[in-house]
């Protein structure tokens, strides 16, 4: 029987699956080594500089792609050899033309699909966008309007903003420091890329002139690609991922998203001190009037770190709170809608089984922005927002979905509770008087989660009850009826 059927063989029984899988690997690369005692050399490429993601500092790959490619080689009989690129670009050519194995930490794409394999998603980050302090908080890319847009070249939200945002303007970048650049020289208005990277790059090199403006796009769902050809990498690299505690993968991350670093000439002035302080005594012999002066510097240096310390805590809290919460009104955004409920696709066991969902809209909201302006119409926003706390009760989640839309998800409710809900709402609104004098009516749309159905579908239905709620007029509350 020749080895090709012994393989298949092999493959069928589950204790054996894993020296299957090691054989074929090393038939692919011509090796006739055992595979008991040879070690496969895997050639990977990064990009150059995405800290704290990855990157090449004096020809080593540090970030946290670093640290998950070490375990993966201690816990397979792959070995990993670095071929050092110079750009993003330059690493997805080296995909394609087979110079590179794979690349660690990059987001699926359809482009990317056609010269590449990829592993599970084992790492998520949220995109913003950046700009100048003084510009206002945009949200998302529906409010960019004659805005520049820096984006790097090569990245998954070049595509994405290509075919979703065709109307956004945009330059391209080759890295992200240069996007954020950028927009200090204002070359750009804003610029769009990964949160963690942002806040680390800000910090490293103190550019306090930029801010968070809104949320950048769907969040990148980081994986290991594989170049055509390689594809039997894909369960070997698979399972080491799987065996990656949850407790390891924080540790990687705080590893690498905590580090603040300090001007190096910080450190030179250190050692300078030193020797001085050393050579006093040597030739003075005041060792207690030097000792006391080195230790006065130490405690100087330590209440510069506890300083900086205390600034990335403050910096992260703005951020997580930014990520899930709408800037203007304060209520969760669509981010976090999404996040939390729209992303789990079918109702499970934890999922409240009576759980009902309303869309509110403002009626004729454009024409009170024109009449009173912007800066009321935003007033009359974060109004009603407080109205809208004040109705419903502490279960329930309100947020804002976009514009002058809103979400209620009401848990534990039936649906002639929730129109009910919406009926004192909608009185409530009606009878107050929201800044300058103004008075403003809502639709409703209710649908309640059926038995087995998508989050997203039940939205779909609610939005359409909102829908048939505006054609019979508005101020109403309309309730899909699918059984």
């Amino acid at each position: 029987m020749n080895s090709r059927y012994w393989l298949l063989a092999l493959c069928l029984f589950s204790p054996l699956k894993a020296y299957a899988e090691h054989l074929e690997l090393t038939n692919l690369r011509g090796t006739q080594e055992s595979t008991e005692t040879s070690e496969m050399v895997v050639r990977y490429c990064v990009d150059p500089d995405w800290l704290p993601y990855e990157a090449i500092r004096d020809g080593k790959h540090v970030g946290i792609s670093s640290d998950y490619i070490q375990y993966i080689q201690s816990h397979s009989p792959l070995t990993f050899r670095l071929v050092i690129t110079h750009s993003w670009s330059e690493t997805l050519s080296f995909l394609k033309d087979g110079r590179c194995d794979l690349t660690p930490l990059l987001n699926k794409t359809a482009s990317r699909e056609q010269y590449l394999y990829f592993s599970q998603v084992y790492f998520r980050s949220p995109n913003v966008l950046v700009s100048l302090k003084e510009q206002p908080f945009l949200q998302g890319f529906d409010n960019i309007g004659g805005r520049t847009l820096a984006v790097p070249k090569g990245y998954r939200l070049a595509e994405y903003i290509h075919q979703y945002y065709p109307q956004v303007r945009t330059i391209t970048v080759d890295s992200e420091p240069e996007g954020l650049e950028a927009v200090l020289a204002k070359r750009a208005d804003l610029f769009v890329g990964s949160m963690y990277s942002v806040n680390a790059y800000i910090q490293q090199t103190g550019f306090n002139g930029l801010k968070i403006a809104g949320w950048g796009g769907p969040e990148d769902e980081l994986r290991i690609g594989v170049s055509l050809g390689n594809e039997a990498l894909l369960p070997i690299i698979n399972r080491a991922l799987e065996a990656v505690d949850e407790l390891e993968r924080i540790g990687i991350y705080r590893k690498w998203n905590n580090v603040t670093i300090i001007d190096e000439t910080n450190y030179l002035l250190i050692y300078q001190i030193i020797a001085a302080t050393l050579l006093i005594i040597f030739i003075l012999g005041s060792r207690t009037y030097l000792m006391g002066r080195y230790n006065h510097r130490l405690t100087d240096k330590n209440q510069q770190l506890e300083r900086l310390h205390q600034q990335l805590e403050l910096k992260n809290t703005e951020l997580e709170f930014l990520s899930t919460h709408d800037p203007l009104t304060k209520l969760y955004n669509r981010h976090y809608f999404n996040r939390y409920f729209m992303d789990d696709h079918r109702v499970s066991e934890q999922v409240d089984p009576a759980m009902c969902l309303v869309m509110v809209d403002i009626d004729y909201f454009k024409e009170i922005n024109d009449t009173n302006g912007h800066t009321i119409g935003d007033k009359i926003l974060i109004e009603l927002s407080v109205l809208l706390q004040r109705c419903v009760r502490d279960s329930d989640v309100v947020a804002r979905w976009g514009g002058e839309e809103f979400v209620i998800l009401c848990h534990q409710s039936s649906i002639p509770l929730v129109e009910s809900l919406c009926q004192r709402i909608a009185g409530t609104i009606r009878e107050h008087e929201f800044s300058d004098g103004v008075r403003l009516t809502c639709s409703f749309g209710i649908a309640k989660l059926m038995e087995n159905e998508p989050m997203q579908s039940c939205f779909e239905r609610a939005d359409r009850a909102l829908y048939q709620a505006k054609l019979q007029g508005r101020d109403r509350v309309c309730v899909d009826e699918v059984l």
